[in-house]
Parts: C-alpha cells; sequence; structure tokens
C-alpha cells in the first residue's frame, strides 16, 4: 500500500508542469499525445494521466498557457507561448528571416498572440465491395502555432507546425506571408547555432511554404 501511494504521489507531481519536468510521462492510447502546462503550474493532456479520461482539446485555457506540445516515447516536443521558441527534445529550435538588406526578423523571438495547432494525420484502408473502412491508422501527429510578427513597416504571418511521422524523420512545416515583396532567407537555428538556411523569395500577400528536417 506504501508504495502504490508513493507511485501515486509521484504521478501527481510529474503532470505539473510536464514539459519541465525532468520525468516522462507515458502517452496513452497513441504514441504522442498533446499537453498545455498552465502558468498555476499545473497541466492539461490529451488524456488524464492518472484516471486516463480523454481530454477535451477545445476546453484548453489558452489564456492561462505557457507551453504547448507533445509527449510520449521518451521525449517532450513543445514551444514555449511567450516567444514561440521550440524545444524538440532537449533541443532549442530558433527560426529568423533575413531580407535582401541583411535585416533580420527573429520569428521565434515573438511576443505576440498565438493560436494553438494540433491536429493527426491517418490514413484509411477502404474495402469497395464491403462499402467499409476496414482499418484507419495514424500517420503521423502534429503541433504548432500561428501567428504574426511585426517589425517596422513589415508584417509576417507566421505558421512553424512541427510534424512526427511514424515512418520517417520529423520535421517543421514552416508557412510565411509578408505584406511586402522580400527577397531573403529563411535561417534555422539549433542551440543559438545556424544550421541551414533556405532562399526564400516571398511575393507580397502570397504564402510560402517549406519543410526542414529537424537537424
Amino acid at each position: 500500500m506504501d508504495l502504490l501511494k508513493k507511485n501515486f504521489n509521484a504521478m501527481k507531481e510529474m503532470i505539473k508542469m510536464l514539459f519541465s519536468s525532468s520525468e516522462n510521462a507515458q502517452a496513452i492510447g497513441i504514441p504522442f499525445n498533446w499537453n498545455a502546462d498552465y502558468v498555476n503550474g499545473k497541466n492539461y493532456a490529451e488524456y488524464d494521466l492518472l484516471t486516463h479520461k480523454k481530454n477535451d482539446y477545445y476546453l484548453i485555457q489558452r489564456n492561462q498557457v505557457i507551453r504547448f506540445g507533445l509527449f510520449g516515447q521518451g521525449m517532450k516536443f513543445f514551444f514555449e507561448m511567450t516567444d514561440g521558441s521550440f524545444n524538440l527534445s532537449g533541443k532549442r529550435i530558433e527560426i529568423e528571416y533575413i531580407d535582401e538588406n541583411g535585416k533580420t526578423f527573429h520569428l521565434t523571438t515573438n511576443f505576440a498572440d498565438k493560436d494553438l495547432i494540433t491536429y493527426k494525420e491517418a490514413y484509411s484502408d477502404f474495402n469497395g465491395v464491403q462499402g467499409a473502412v476496414q482499418r484507419s491508422d495514424i500517420k503521423s501527429i502534429n503541433f504548432g502555432y500561428k501567428t504574426t510578427y511585426r517589425k517596422d513597416d513589415v508584417q509576417l504571418f507566421f505558421q512553424p507546425i512541427v510534424s512526427i511521422p511514424f515512418n520517417k524523420s520529423a520535421f517543421i512545416e514552416v508557412k510565411l506571408t509578408s505584406n511586402k515583396t522580400m527577397d531573403g532567407h529563411l535561417v534555422f537555428k539549433t542551440r543559438g547555432i545556424e544550421v541551414e538556411r533556405f532562399y526564400a523569395p516571398l511575393e507580397a500577400n502570397r504564402a510560402g511554404q517549406i519543410n526542414w528536417t529537424i537537424k
């Protein structure tokens, strides 16, 4: 009984501020679950880690969220709600846009409001004879946010989505739209060090998109 109580108390401590805890919570039902850490030290996960009851994504208290992302398989992937920077299994990932004049737009150092995004991609096997879906499998689990970055007279709609496929490497899908035509580069950094950059010209009010394999 004492051991059971000890384990129960340890679980309660672990699920407080899940992403900042040194412990690894186990996802329920699928390889990765979404989770929101709240400013009051509590969390709200896809499944309650004590009761295993499924929670409603639309009941997340968005004005209380300080971190949001996925956990499972001994890993944690999340972003900080304050500036939008990503922490992917212990790696801090930053994204910048550098225009043709060398001006840097720190897209993941942005304190504007952010809309949470998470979704699952799935595929189904359909039996044409029986007219029914025989099997449905999850292809990938995804999370991120959308926001607007403003600097001087430039306004950038920025939507980074981390995708975790089950049969290939994880990547970040970046969608970027500018209110002005720009002829610059999109830069990815890990722990403050540039890892890769891509030529990324932007036409005014037209979305550009790139997928970057996480390194």
